[in-house]
């Protein structure tokens, strides 16, 4: 009996240790998950250059070009376009983001949907990582202070994604 008692004793004690130790393991899951969140959010920061940091090192010199309300003609916004960049930025008007069709429909459908498209030609090797389509929207105090896209690469989809974000403009003005 005592050697029953012994083992009873030694499995207790071996069920504590076990608890103890995944009770370390899982934090230390925890802690190596929330580090990986930094890195990879430290990592795109790094690795997505603006497109005005690139224009300044670039010694190609920007075209810029008006992008006028559909309605009126009015200059809404100015577009600084290089051969790998374009930077928009609205001129005399307040756009904020949450004004539809600017998320849903800029964004989400138009950008999102190239960014998507050439994801797929990097996965299958037609296009080298990092040619991919990259955009980022700058904000000030509430409103779009410039949106920037990067390797639109072709001239037809620059064309199509100016003509687009007039259009959006326009359509949020109505708002």
């Amino acid at each position: 009996m005592a050697s029953s008692e012994g083992d009873v004793k030694k499995a207790a004690e071996l069920k504590l240790w076990i608890e103890g130790r995944i009770a370390q393991l899982q934090e230390e899951i925890a802690r190596l998950t929330e580090t990986l969140g930094y890195v990879d959010a430290n990592l795109r920061a790094s690795t997505f250059r603006p497109a005005i940091e690139m224009m300044a090192e670039s010694k190609e010199r920007p075209e810029v070009r008006e992008l006028k309300r559909d309605k009126g003609g009015q200059v809404i916004a100015t577009a600084s376009v290089t051969s790998d960049a374009v930077a928009i930025e609205p001129v005399g008007v307040t756009l904020k983001p949450s004004t539809p069709p600017f998320k849903s429909f800029l964004l989400g459908k138009i950008l999102e949907g190239m960014k998507a498209g050439d994801a797929g030609l990097v996965k299958s090797g037609k296009l080298a990582k990092g040619e991919e389509l990259r955009f980022d929207v700058e904000e000030a105090n509430g409103s779009i202070s410039r949106v920037i896209i990067e390797n639109y690469r072709e001239k037809a989809r620059l064309n199509e994604i100016l003509s687009t974000v007039a259009w959006t403009f326009s359509r949020m003005l109505e708002k």
